[in-house]
């Protein structure tokens, strides 16, 4: 099944618990988004699809957010 909201537009598909982290991060940075998906946690291990939207007018931050935060390396642990 393929959601579809009119003024929304999909940013990121995947795996439920990636869903999750993404939106948290766009939220952080201030875009109005939602998580589309269900919620099928097992033994730590999510594999359900989930979409994230945000409106129209934020998807360009959106995906600009997604791709600095795919490309930003990891800090290394002492």
């Amino acid at each position: 099944m393929i959601v579809s909201v009119k003024g929304w537009t999909v940013v990121f598909k995947g795996e439920r618990i990636q869903a999750d982290l993404v939106a948290a991060v766009l939220g952080a940075d201030g875009v109005r988004v939602e998580v589309f998906g269900d919620h099928a946690y097992g033994v730590g291990v999510n594999l359900t699809d989930a979409r994230v939207m945000v409106p129209d007018d934020q998807a360009e931050t959106a995906r600009r957010l997604i791709k600095e935060a795919e490309s930003a390396p990891l800090e290394e642990e002492e």
